[in-house]
């Protein structure tokens, strides 16, 4: 369903190129995991999801029946594109919303996506990076899952856009989370990929 709407719908890659990847016959192995985890779940759980893009994600929610999500966008074009999406395609409103996140309110939530969100503007620093993906999690509610796609430590290039700042080890995932069971998986590998990135599932203990 999705790559059939991509396909129709070209004009929305001239705000976020990056989706032209979910025009192939394969979608990008973060994408896949996520559905997998996701899957299982209760469909009462809250979903919360942090940069929602175009929506490529908000739509497996969406399409697994998920009854409770928000998930917020900061660029106000993209949102706007994002919400009519999953208008076309699942009949559903009231889910992405035009804000930053944190945006000064609590919520109760089971289950955080952050998910091909990691950019050098979002931090200035290491400490200021690791401060910023607790506080997603503490203004999520403390969920039971978070799903955190970050890049990887072993990614060593030079690159402005993914400054070593917000390159992240395993330990250091564990020394932000140590009351939680934590799993990975690699999604994508320099040089095969542009950079290294690992996904992170935390599940409260």
């Amino acid at each position: 369903m999705l790559r059939a709407y991509n396909i129709t719908h070209e004009e929305d890659f001239l705000v976020a190129p990056w989706s032209k990847q979910y025009c192939e016959d394969t979608f990008p192995k973060y994408w896949e995991l996520v559905y997998s985890i996701l899957k299982p779940l209760n469909k009462d759980n809250r979903i919360l999801e942090v940069g929602s893009g175009l929506g490529d994600i908000t739509a497996i929610l969406c399409y697994l029946d998920f009854t409770n999500i928000i998930a917020f966008e900061k660029d106000e074009q993209i949102c706007h594109i994002a919400q009519r999406r999953l208008k076309d395609m699942f009949n559903r409103e009231n889910i992405v919303y035009n804000e930053k996140f944190p945006n000064r309110q609590n919520y109760s939530s089971d289950v955080l996506v952050l998910v091909n969100c990691a950019y050098a503007d979002v931090a200035k620093s290491k400490e200021e990076y690791l401060s910023l993906l607790k506080e997603y999690y503490i203004c999520a509610g403390k969920p039971q899952y978070y799903l955190m796609e970050i890049i990887d430590s072993s990614y060593t290039k030079t690159d402005k856009e993914f400054p070593e700042y917000i390159r992240l080890n395993y330990d250091e995932v564990r020394t932000l989370f140590p009351c939680s069971t934590i799993m990975s998986w690699e999604t994508y590998k320099y040089p095969i990929n542009r950079k290294s990135k690992t996904l992170y599932l935390i599940i409260k203990d």
